[in-house]
C-alpha cells in the first residue's frame, strides 16, 4: 500500500498521517462567473481513508469555503453586490443563481459589524425604518450614530427609547465617552435627558436645520389659517347675497391662489438663486431681486416676478407678512452671529417672537427659550474647511459647524434598503446590512463564522 504523508491531509479525527486514497467521487458546485446564464463546476474530489480509526473525509476544496457547494468567487460576488444599497437579497441571489435564503445566509456568514469606537464628534437621530416588536423593543424607529468627521455609522440601535440609550452608553467604558467633546441632535427631548446622564462634559448643539424646519411650519400653519379665513369669509359673503347675484368660489380668488400655488416662496432664503434661461443663455439670479425677469401671470393679467408675487401674498394678512418676516430674522440671526454674539442676539430674537400675537409664533418663542443654550452651542466652530474658488482661484478658509446634514442622507440610504426589501423580520442582520454599506471601510470575513444555535427567550420563545 502506498502511503504520502506530505500529499495527503492529515486525518482530522486522530491526526494520522498515513491515509490512504480510498475512492473519487464527482461535486457539483455553483459557480458565478457568468452573469447570462447558470455557471457549474463539476470536479473528481478525492475521499481519504485513516489506517488508524477509519475516518473518511474529502479533500479540501481549491474551489469553495469549508462545508460549502457555492464556489468562493460566488461568495466574494455576492458579498460585492450586497455593498451596495439599492441591492437586495433577491436581487443578488437571482444575479447569481442562487436562492434569497442562499444570499442572505451568506451575508450571515462572512459579514458581523461591531461597534465602532466613539469619537469625539458625534450626531445622533432617528429614522422610521423598522419595527421591532418585542417584549424588550417596542419602537418603530432606529437610532443612529454619526461619525461627523468619517461619516461613518458608528453604530445602529433597534430603538430611540430614552433609558435603552442610555443603558447602551452606560455599558461603554467611561474613558471612552470622556472623550466625545459634541453631539449634534434634533429637538427630541429624550436625547437631551440621555446627554445629561451619560455625557455631561459634552456639548450638546441643536441642529440648526432642524430648527428652521420646525419654524417654517409654524409659518405654514400661519398660511392654512389665513387660506382657511378667505374661504369663510367668502361663504359668509355668500350667505348675504341675494338669489340672483353670482355666488363667489373661494378658492378662485387671487389671494387664495397665491397662497397655493407660490406657498414655496415663504420658505426660500433671500438670497436664494435662481437660474433663468435667456436666448439660450443661462443667467443666474437673486430669488427676490427686482430685476428678475417677469413672466405673464393670467390670473393678475400683468408681467409679475418672484419679488412682485412677495409682496403680493405679503399684503394678503398682517400675521403672514409678520411671520414671514420673523422667519427670515432667524435666518439672519444664524448667518450674522457668533458664539460670543450669540446669547445677547438670541435673547432679542426671542422676545419678538412671543410679542409677535401670534399664536403659532409665540409658541416657536418658546421653543428657542427652551433650547437656547443648545442653539447657542451650535456657534462653537468645530474645524476650518478649505476650497479652491472656481473664478478667482485663491483658497477660501471657512468655519465648519456641527450638524446632522450628513446624517440626513444617511437616514435616506437607510429608508431606501428597508424599502427595496419590503422590511426585515430579524434585526442583527438589518443592523448588520446597515453598517456593511453605510461604512465605507467595512470588509467582509474571510472565513465564514457559522452562527451559534439561537436560545430560548426568558418566556420559551425563539428569537426570530
Amino acid at each position: 500500500m502506498f502511503y504520502c504523508a506530505l500529499k495527503y491531509p492529515p486525518c482530522p479525527n486522530c491526526g494520522c498521517t498515513h491515509v490512504r486514497i480510498k475512492e473519487y467521487r464527482y461535486k457539483q458546485i455553483k459557480h458565478s462567473a457568468l452573469t447570462y446564464k447558470k455557471c457549474v463546476i463539476r470536479y473528481k474530489a478525492r475521499r481519504y481513508e485513516c489506517d488508524e480509526c477509519g475516518r473518511t473525509y474529502f479533500e479540501p476544496s481549491p474551489f469553495t469555503f469549508e462545508k460549502m457547494n457555492i464556489s468562493a468567487l460566488t461568495v466574494i460576488n455576492v458579498l460585492t453586490d450586497l455593498k451596495k444599497h439599492t441591492e437586495t437579497f433577491s436581487s443578488v441571489a437571482a444575479k447569481n443563481y442562487i436562492s434569497p435564503t442562499t444570499a442572505a445566509s451568506i451575508f450571515d456568514k462572512h459579514v458581523f459589524m461591531e461597534r465602532l469606537t466613539l469619537p469625539e464628534f458625534m450626531c445622533w437621530d432617528e429614522v422610521y425604518a423598522f419595527t421591532y416588536h418585542t417584549s424588550k423593543y417596542t419602537s418603530k424607529y432606529v437610532f443612529v450614530i454619526l461619525d461627523f468627521d468619517t461619516i461613518d455609522l458608528v453604530d445602529v440601535l433597534p430603538d430611540r427609547h430614552e433609558e435603552h440609550i442610555t443603558k447602551y452608553f452606560l455599558n461603554i467604558p467611561r474613558e471612552e465617552r470622556r472623550k466625545v467633546k459634541m453631539i449634534a441632535t434634533d429637538m427630541f427631548t429624550a436625547y437631551r435627558a440621555v446627554i445629561q446622564k451619560v455625557f455631561p462634559h459634552c456639548y450638546h448643539v441643536v441642529d440648526r436645520y432642524h430648527m428652521i424646519q420646525d419654524l417654517n411650519g409654524k409659518v405654514n400653519q400661519v398660511r392654512i389659517r389665513v387660506m382657511n379665513k378667505i374661504v369663510r369669509d367668502a361663504k359668509e359673503r355668500n350667505k348675504n347675497k341675494g338669489e340672483n347675484e353670482k355666488p363667489e368660489k373661494p378658492r378662485d380668488s387671487k389671494e387664495y391662489y397665491l397662497l397655493k400655488k407660490f406657498h414655496w416662496l415663504i420658505y426660500k432664503r433671500d438670497d436664494a438663486i435662481d437660474v433663468v434661461e435667456e436666448n439660450g443663455v443661462k443667467k443666474k439670479y437673486y430669488l427676490f431681486d427686482p430685476a428678475h425677469p417677469k413672466k405673464m401671470n393670467k390670473k393678475y393679467g400683468r408681467n409679475l416676478n418672484y419679488y412682485d408675487i412677495r409682496d403680493l401674498m405679503k399684503e394678503i394678512d398682517p400675521d403672514l407678512k409678520k411671520a414671514w418676516d420673523l422667519k427670515d430674522s432667524v435666518t439672519s440671526f444664524y448667518d450674522d452671529n457668533t458664539y460670543d454674539t450669540a446669547p445677547e442676539a438670541l435673547d432679542e430674537l426671542i422676545k419678538s417672537f412671543k410679542k409677535s400675537g401670534i399664536p403659532e409664533i409665540a409658541e416657536f418663542g418658546t421653543t428657542l427659550r427652551d433650547w437656547k443654550v443648545e442653539i447657542v452651542n451650535s456657534f462653537i466652530e468645530v474645524k476650518n474647511t478649505y476650497a479652491v474658488d472656481k473664478e478667482t482661484g485663491q483658497v477660501v478658509v471657512s468655519a465648519k459647524h456641527m450638524n446632522t446634514g450628513l446624517l440626513e442622507n444617511r437616514n435616506a440610504i437607510i429608508k431606501c434598503i428597508k424599502k427595496n426589501a419590503n422590511g426585515y423580520k430579524n434585526w442583527d442582520r438589518f443592523r448588520n446590512r446597515l453598517l456593511y454599506v453605510l461604512r465605507d471601510s467595512a470588509v467582509p470575513r474571510l472565513n465564514p463564522v457559522v452562527p451559534e444555535k439561537k436560545k430560548e427567550n426568558d418566556d420559551g420563545d425563539k428569537n426570530k
